[in-house]
């Protein structure tokens, strides 16, 4: 008897607007689905070697999932392969561009897609994402298969699933899950599906304390809030290092670097660990803001720190060679986020 799979969509930085559907929602739907078994398409199966793996787009795998499977002792098992040409869609599409038969499967296939874009910036739960997303996404596979088959219009998904849902199968387990990348998920399940394995869908968990405070940093991750003030005043209400972080951005974004300086300060005296991209973007913000202040010897110490870390992320390893070769100035001030945020 083959086992079947619960599936779990991954919605990319997109979970930073879903707070019925983020992160922390994704980890206690795995939490209480007790899987004996995870595995993701969004990471290759050498994926650990390299840290930085971090910067994947599917920010609920570095951010929640990978810690939380790790304290549980369930490896989290990549069985994704990435399309063997970069860009191959995108490079199909202009080269029909040229070719005025050829290119109706293709507008019609970004006609499948064209709801999205007024649908995935709002807010989405699971019931949303599968219901009003996945099947423009299913539509639009349909076409490029159609009309072109599994290759460089698809970005090989029929093919990359089939190797997916082959490694996660091989993984054995009584109870496994997949994390699954939407724009991958009809893919995966076309090929379920033609396998004769069963799949079903992971369920949505009641609203928690821990998912609302997510949602409210995401939202702060964003810095796109009507209420600035409001959303300071809820910010302080918690002591989590990232809380004093996002308060900094925003603070600084409005020309308030004293204050900014003061919640980092707070911040680096504590254990700023987690979420994983914090202490690099901690330590290369807190060296800027001590440069503003005058204090040059301080801000070199943060800098220094950012560069003797195993892992940072990109934008904060360049803030920090950058601080290392000349004083910060309010005019370079750019607040980073999580990819596509």
């Amino acid at each position: 008897m083959i086992t079947p799979l619960t599936l779990v969509p991954l919605t990319g930085p997109w979970h930073l607007r879903h707070p019925r559907w983020n992160v922390v929602v994704v980890r206690e739907a795995l939490e209480a689905l007790a899987p004996d078994r995870v595995a993701t398409t969004a990471l290759p199966p050498d994926y650990a070697a390299d840290p930085d793996w971090r910067e994947t787009d599917e920010l609920a795998l570095p951010w929640t999932v990978a810690t939380w499977a790790a304290e549980r002792g369930t490896p989290l098992e990549g069985v994704g392969t990435p399309p063997p040409i970069a860009g191959a869609a995108a490079d199909f599409e202009r080269y029909l561009a040229g070719f005025p038969s050829a290119r109706a499967a293709i507008d019609d296939a970004a006609a499948a897609l064209a709801p999205l874009r007024e649908r995935l910036p709002r807010p989405n739960d699971l019931s949303g994402l599968l219901t009003e997303v996945v099947p423009a996404l299913t539509e639009d596979l349909q076409v490029r298969l159609a009309a072109f088959g599994d290759g460089p219009a698809t970005a090989w998904r029929g093919e990359r699933a089939a190797s997916a849902v082959e490694r996660a199968q091989a993984l054995g387990g009584e109870r496994p899950a997949l994390l699954v990348e939407l724009d991958l998920w009809p893919a995966v399940v076309r090929e379920l599906d033609e396998r004769g394995v069963g799949w079903t869908v992971v369920a949505s968990p009641p609203p928690s304390p821990a998912a609302r405070r997510r949602a409210l940093l995401d939202v702060a991750w964003q810095g796109e809030a009507p209420d600035v003030a409001g959303l300071l005043g809820q910010l302080r209400e918690g002591e989590e290092p990232e809380a004093r972080f996002l308060e900094a951005q925003l603070l600084l974004a409005h020309d308030h670097p004293a204050e900014a300086l003061e919640a980092l300060e707070q911040a680096s005296h504590g254990d700023f660990r987690e979420p994983y991209l914090l202490p690099g973007l901690l330590l290369a913000r807190l060296g800027q803001l001590r440069d503003l202040a005058g204090r040059r010897d301080r801000a070199l110490q943060a800098y220094r720190g950012v560069l003797a870390l195993t892992w940072a992320p990109a934008e904060a390893r360049a803030a920090a060679r950058a601080g290392l070769e000349a004083p910060f100035a309010t005019a370079e001030a750019e607040a980073p986020a999580p990819d596509g945020a």
